[in-house]
């Protein structure tokens, strides 16, 4: 299914900008390529991986090298993503990770590298689109967890997302680093689909350990998949409220509250119907999808998701940052969004 809408064929920039691969030239995925499946993990990460170590050798920080291979297995993108610095990966000319396809929505999906001492742990949300991505175990998910080496397909694109530190070395050679990965552990906290409860699909064997920068290593990396950013009925009200959403513009306003599981999964906020909190046509100067609100742990984040006019907190940019339990975000033309954590939760 195509993870296209065609709403949002005219917003704002809605194309996609110039992408290359490796060697410098175009790499845009021909329309006949779009039903091709995704690259499997080895093949994507032999691909990737001279960009990767490339980037991870430039961090000074716990960040995640991230790239993307078309179904042709062509290197199409590949960006560092630092410790508190957010990921998105769509069409949009605003996404950092921009692919060249129409079957992805122009924001697709959303990330946020965190820093657990010196490693780095990796957070992806898919925004509530028709496609959402795939985990190397083949289970359709959408969000995740991840402290290691991670494979993403969406459609026919997979991304690979490699941790990396000042104190993490990488092996010259690709097939030296993939047989020196430890093996992924899958920890499922979705509740379970109709075809996963009469059996669903077998995870694939992990790559054994072997060495490398990961040797003696005992643990397997842990990737927790979790369910999508959540969708609120106009008339939901959770059990036990967390913290309160009021939303203003003008002379309009509207209070949600909210738990700490509906954070936990998220809170798209933006214009379109698949955000959590749809603003409809209010104003226009707010992006289809704009921003998330999401916990984790026992902190409230916000993340721009590539929004066109940006998010602002006192009167400066936020790209991705922990709210105070009283807090205030502007966006669009004229939106106020306040958030309220209770000190003692409601039921």
């Amino acid at each position: 299914m195509s993870g296209y809408d065609d709403e949002e064929a005219g917003e704002e920039t809605g194309t996609f900008g110039p992408l290359f691969d490796n060697r410098g030239t175009m790499a845009a995925l021909a329309p006949q390529d779009e039903n091709l499946p995704a690259p499997p993990p080895r093949t994507a990460f032999l691909v990737a991986y001279d960009r990767l170590a490339e980037l991870a050798s430039a961090a000074r920080k716990p960040a995640f090298a991230v790239g993307i291979v078309d179904a042709r297995a062509r290197l199409v993108g590949a960006v560092l993503c630092e410790a508190g610095t957010p990921l998105t990966i769509g069409r949009h000319t605003k996404c950092r990770l921009q692919v060249p396809s129409a079957a992805i929505s122009l924001r697709h999906m959303a990330g946020l590298v965190l820093a657990d001492g010196a490693a780095p742990k990796l957070h992806v949300w898919d925004l509530n689109t028709k496609l959402p991505f795939r985990t190397e175990d083949a289970k359709e998910c959408g969000a995740l967890a991840s402290d290691g080496p991670t494979y993403l397909s969406i459609g026919s694109f997979a991304l690979w997302f490699l941790p990396c530190s000042p104190a993490l070395s990488w092996p010259a050679r690709a097939a030296d680093a993939w047989g020196s990965m430890p093996p992924r552990a899958f920890v499922d906290r979705r509740a379970p689909t109709a075809a996963e409860k009469r059996g669903g699909v077998d995870a694939l064997p992990p790559p054994r350990l072997r060495g490398g920068p990961y040797r003696g290593l005992e643990e397997p990396s842990r990737v927790t998949t979790q369910a999508s950013p959540l969708l609120l009925g106009d008339d939901e009200e959770p059990e036990i409220a967390w913290g309160t959403i009021r939303l203003q513009a003008g002379v309009a306003k509207a209070k949600r509250r909210v738990s700490a599981e509906r954070l936990e999964q998220g809170l798209l906020i933006g214009r379109y119907e698949r955000c959590g909190l749809s603003l409809g046509e209010i104003d226009r100067n707010v992006s289809r999808v704009h921003f998330l609100l999401v916990r984790i742990g026992a902190d409230v984040w916000a993340i721009d998701t590539g929004s066109t006019n940006g998010v602002r907190r006192n009167g400066r940019a936020l790209e991705a940052e922990v709210l105070a339990d009283m807090d205030r975000l502007e966006f669009g033309s004229r939106m106020i969004l306040d958030w309220q954590r209770l000190a003692h939760p409601e039921a």
